[in-house]
């Protein structure tokens, strides 16, 4: 993901608390926003650190509950764990060492393998298959300009 992706995806709030507030009537004026959220993701970008620690904490635990989003410095230490969603759909397989022990690429799979492309030669061609389907298109339309024909003809008579 780009910055401003990501930045893009710290500030959308989630409607439902938006509405669970709005219901129970909760404002804080203190409460960190998303806005704030976003400011601080823009500093630690830059190089600074935010001013308030809090934004920055709230930051951190919000990217690492992210789906498929594993920090591997932070694995062992217990910092905030991996998220729920990952934990949930764990394979007990990583992909990376799977990649190595069968002596593959790990980007191989977006590879388009040319050779089997060559080897369809039983495929139809597609102007017959689409064929097929302009001629059951075409015949609503036949009958269509049958009838206002025959209807403009008798008109005339």
């Amino acid at each position: 993901m780009t910055f401003g992706e990501v930045k893009l995806t710290i500030m959308i709030e989630d409607p439902r608390d938006v509405e669970r507030k709005r219901l129970l009537g909760i404002e804080d004026p203190d409460e960190l926003t998303r806005d704030d959220l976003a400011d601080a993701l823009v500093e630690v970008n830059e190089g600074r650190i935010p001013e308030n620690r809090d934004t920055l904490r709230l930051l951190a635990k919000e990217m690492a509950e992210w789906p498929d989003v594993d920090i591997e410095s932070q694995k062992g230490k217990g910092f905030f764990g991996r998220s729920v969603y990952a934990k949930a759909t764990d394979t007990g397989i990583d992909p990376v060492a799977a990649a190595k022990r069968l002596n593959i690429d790990w980007d191989s799979a977006a590879d388009i393998d040319e050779a089997e492309d060559e080897d369809d030669e039983d495929e139809v061609p597609s102007a017959v298959g689409y064929g097929a389907l302009y001629l059951l298109t075409a015949f609503p339309v036949i009958i269509g300009i049958s009838v206002v024909l025959i209807l403009f003809y008798n008109s005339l008579q």
